[in-house]
């Protein structure tokens, strides 16, 4: 009778977890779902704090666009600028994004 082995099963479901997680669970832009919030970024704005799982409408120098924020296992903070159209902001401004509590104990 053979054994099998499974040395290495759980890094290899720990890397197949982490290969899905990003499909699941990622930042994307969110036309057409239904914003929880709206934050008018304006001159004297520096950061927001946001909800984990929220979609959120951002108004800046005339333009809107909004955002859907996941944070699957802890709080992060993500530049604006990197996700806002260009034009948008005139400076740095940093999202606080908490924890989606769907997913933490």
């Amino acid at each position: 009778m053979k054994t099998l082995r499974t040395f290495g099963s759980p890094i290899a479901l720990a890397a197949a977890l982490a290969l899905a997680a990003p499909l699941l669970i990622a930042n994307a832009t969110a036309s057409g779902l239904s914003v929880d919030r709206t934050i008018v970024i304006d001159s004297s704005t520096r950061s927001v704090h946001v909800n984990g799982g929220d979609v959120i409408r951002f108004n800046a120098n005339g333009q809107s666009f909004d955002y859907r924020f996941n944070s699957f296992t802890q709080s992060r903070v993500y530049d604006l600028g990197k996700i806002a159209p260009p034009g948008a902001l005139d400076r740095p401004v940093k999202v606080y994004v908490s924890a989606d509590g769907r997913y933490t104990g």
